[in-house]
């Protein structure tokens, strides 16, 4: 009976603490299929993969760049950005910056390597 007990009561402490990463943490374990633009012209479609710290880009892996550490914060509109850096030994580094309203998520980021001039992203998509 106590092992019981003891299950019933390790579920509801699990059940708890996943519904307390979520709710602190709004992009955790979500997936938005994002477009990506340079200027007014759309460059590529991915998915931007959130877990419970960590952020990957689909196209992004595809060059080398790592998951990333993530951090949010509430902006001056109330809503819950992200922030991170994504790096790549071959490819330089992006630094992205975002904002999730509802179910959807626009930011930008800036991709620079060495060798070529910086280039500025934008991005919007939804959750998948």
């Amino acid at each position: 009976m106590k092992q019981y007990i003891f299950l019933a009561f390790s579920i509801i402490v699990i059940t708890f603490n996943s519904n307390a990463q979520s709710k602190d943490n709004p992009y955790a374990g979500k997936t938005f299929r994002i477009d990506n633009y340079i200027g007014d012209k759309l460059d590529n479609s991915e998915d931007l993969v959130f877990t419970n710290n960590e952020v990957e880009g689909s196209i992004c892996v595809q060059y080398g760049f790592k998951k990333a550490k993530y951090t949010t914060t509430i902006n001056k509109k109330g809503l819950q950005e992200f922030s991170c850096t994504m790096i790549s030994k071959e490819h330089g580094k992006m630094v992205w910056t975002g904002e999730k309203n509802k179910n959807q998520i626009s930011g930008k980021y800036l991709w620079t390597k060495e060798g070529q001039d910086p280039i500025q992203y934008t991005f919007k998509g939804k959750i998948k």
